[in-house]
């Protein structure tokens, strides 16, 4: 079965899993032929207050928006730049950050059903899948669109080059490449 993918989304955060994720999302973006879109999602400082209903309420806030948001973009400009520096040519782009809840967002990003949405592995400390809610899970349960969770089959987390699709567009187990050498593409 075929699957038509326009647009790869994946969630980006800084964090070495989600580098990993954008590298494969980056893979699956040239294999289909599709849009990649980064999107890191940033809250305020100690969780988001409601929003005011005029603008310019409270210009405090607003300056503070302001910062998270830059800051926010420097982050995601660096996860891309980390990521996908060796990227081949005819990858189209479309970085996005955006003020939320993580899971709410990505899923809101990847709504239609021709998208593909990659996470990465998140965080492994003790009890941290309880402190915090979890994206995957969000959007496991509420993505209309197929979900890719990005675990590294490279041992060490180490991804270090990514090939073009083949002929055509078929990419046969090709793209991702061990450190030290081989990659996984098949004999010809």
């Amino acid at each position: 079965m075929s699957v038509l993918v326009k647009r790869v989304v994946v969630g980006v955060d800084g964090s070495p899993g989600s580098l990993l994720a954008l590298r494969r999302a980056a893979y699956e973006a040239l294999r289909h032929q599709a849009e990649l879109c980064p999107v890191l999602v940033w809250e305020l400082p100690g969780g988001d207050a409601p929003r005011p209903s005029k603008p310019t309420s409270f210009p405090a806030l607003d300056a503070l928006c302001r910062r998270c948001e830059k800051a926010a973009e420097k982050r995601l400009a660096a996860a891309c730049d980390a990521a996908l520096a060796d990227v081949p040519d005819g990858l189209r782009l479309s970085p996005a950050v955006l003020r939320g809840q993580p899971g709410p967002a990505l899923v809101a990003c990847s709504r239609h059903d021709t998208d593909l949405l990659v996470l990465g592995v998140g965080g492994h400390r003790p009890g941290h899948r309880f402190r915090r809610r979890s994206a995957r899970r969000y959007c496991l349960k509420h993505a209309r669109c197929p979900v890719l969770i990005g675990y590294s089959a490279v041992q060490g987390g180490c991804v270090d080059q990514l090939a073009p699709p083949g002929p055509a567009g078929d990419a046969r187990g090709r793209g991702v490449g061990r450190a030290g050498g081989g990659s996984h593409a098949p004999a010809a």
